[in-house]
């Protein structure tokens, strides 16, 4: 069953103000708003399916301190403002932010005073639109729910996520935030397909390293991220979870349970809206805070074209470690790690093998005793991982002809017609030597590199195909000269991954990307 997203809005009358006409849509077939486009097309990409409100979520975690009704002063109505209209991974709101000393203040420029930002004409058009019927809704959702925010000037916000060339304007939150400042951070990633040995190792890693007082960071996706948070939390952790979706959708639907876990002993949080739907562009934009709040990066398990890479490039541009747990030579899930390691990553057999390298700078937030106890009994424990509602699928080795998806399934292979279809059984394949080898066609002409590029440009979208254009021929480029093109750096992670993909262009060690 393909992974769904559960949308725990409050109401439908608050859904519908926070969520465009053409997503009013629930699984279970009832819909909101007449002529959608979710209503013209039938099922949505990404459907949603109701369950209990955000509101007694909050009440039914804790029990003994609701956070729900929570009022926020009137200047936060501006920062929210401020955010809708900047928008995601935006590189220039910081110098605009300069410029005034507050958001009321920004709120109430007037056209002369825009036109003196130090910004593109795209924000100051946005920041000419003064409405603030969504940043009310917004608000008043949040404050109902509970939903704490994090705005860039705020003391709590954290410190690393500022020198970030792209930063988040606004984050979302839920929980209790962990001391960033004094927290050492370590993000776990990996495949969605795991196999026995990643879940092995991703439940062993989280596990220890919360109970070594670490802050353990994952996008709380299926796989490697569900077991390591699964992990942290059996070991009396705080992980914290980066969502790649507004704070009330929680994606995949099967990690309800896990996000209630760690609503009430952990952290979630998001740059985007209430009401944002996970669609695939926001998860290699996401990828940039889960590597940003951290120290390190390990990369458990992850082949050559998997989301954890992203997130390890993306380590490597911020200047931050990486790790990397090996596998066998050979197989698909660990194709990836295995160029890690080759490229300069550090090796990870354990979470000690993290922690040594940080036991001088945070000797004094590292629990030695804690991981010695759990390192005896940090095997996975699939009692807790049921509890959780972790989804453990697992995959055997896979060799190169086999999909991605995790489904053991030749790729682009048609199965041969079963017999009971045609009626009669089909006869045995002719040994090798009888074979006969159709005769070259020479009349044909030969399908040259030139045409198999030409073919993967034109299933290229427009940005995906405006960024392969702006990479030199001759030269390895890094992803901030393609940003200085003007492109966001969301845009360009998910081009490069499509084009490597498809063969166009390949990584080279150091962050750089080069045409093939």
């Amino acid at each position: 069953m393909p992974a769904t997203a559960v949308c725990i809005f409050p109401c439908r009358a608050i859904r519908n103000r926070l969520t465009p006409r053409w997503r009013r849509h629930c699984s279970c077939g009832s819909s909101t708003g007449a002529g959608g486009r979710a209503e013209r097309q039938g099922k949505p990409k990404h459907p949603f399916r109701r369950v209990p409100d955000l509101h007694n979520l909050i009440k039914s975690t804790f029990p003994r301190e609701p956070k729900g009704d929570c009022v926020m002063p009137q200047d936060r109505l501006f920062d929210i403002w401020f955010a809708l209209r900047v928008g995601i991974a935006s590189r220039e709101f910081s110098a605009v932010l300069d410029s005034y000393e507050s958001t009321y203040q920004l709120f109430n420029a007037d056209a002369a005073e825009l036109e003196q930002l130090p910004c593109g004409e795209r924000l100051r058009t946005a920041l000419g639109d003064k409405s603030l019927d969504e940043a009310y809704r917004i608000k008043s959702y949040c404050e109902k729910a509970g939903v704490r925010l994090l705005f860039w000037r705020d003391a709590e916000y954290p410190a690393s996520l500022r020198t970030l060339l792209d930063p988040p304007v606004l984050l979302y939150c839920l929980g209790r935030l962990p001391d960033f400042s004094r927290c050492l951070c370590i993000s776990i990633v990996g495949t969605r397909t795991m196999s026995e040995y990643g879940k092995r190792m991703a439940y062993k890693i989280g596990y220890e390293l919360a109970a070594a007082g670490t802050v353990p960071v994952s996008g709380m996706a299926l796989g490697c991220d569900g077991v390591a948070t699964a992990g942290a939390l059996a070991a009396g952790g705080h992980p914290v979870a980066v969502l790649g979706s507004g704070i009330d959708i929680v994606y995949p639907s099967g990690h309800l349970t896990l996000y209630r876990e760690l609503t009430a002993h952990g952290t979630v949080m998001t740059e985007y809206p209430p009401g944002t739907p996970p669609e695939g562009r926001n998860f290699p934009v996401r990828n940039r805070i889960i590597s940003g709040l951290s120290q390190g990066t390990v990369v458990v398990e992850a082949d050559e074209h998997s989301g954890a890479l992203i997130t390890a490039r993306t380590a490597i541009l911020q200047g931050r470690d990486i790790f990397a747990v090996p596998g066998n030579v050979g197989e698909v899930n660990s194709s990836g790690t295995n160029a890690l390691l080759r490229d300069g990553a550090s090796m990870v057999l354990s979470a000690r093998d993290i922690l040594d390298a940080y036991a001088f700078l945070y000797r004094d937030n590292i629990n030695w005793v804690g991981l010695t106890h759990a390192e005896q009994r940090s095997e996975p424990d699939d009692d807790a991982l049921r509890r959780y509602e972790i989804q453990t699928r697992t995959v055997s080795a896979r060799d190169p002809g086999t999909r991605r998806d995790g489904a053991n399934r030749p790729m682009r292979r048609a199965p041969a017609p079963a017999p009971e279809q045609t009626g009669h059984i089909a006869p045995a394949p002719e040994p090798a030597a009888r074979r006969q080898e159709p005769a070259p066609d020479v009349t044909r002409t030969p399908v040259t590199d030139s045409d198999r590029s030409g073919k993967a440009l034109e299933s290229l979208n427009e940005t995906q195909r405006a960024v392969f254009l702006a990479m030199p021929l001759d030269h390895a480029v890094p992803v901030d000269a393609l940003m200085r093109e003007g492109f966001s750096m969301g845009d360009v992670l998910a081009a490069m991954t499509v084009l490597e993909i498809r063969g166009l262009i390949t990584s080279l060690p150091g962050g750089l990307y080069a045409r093939r």
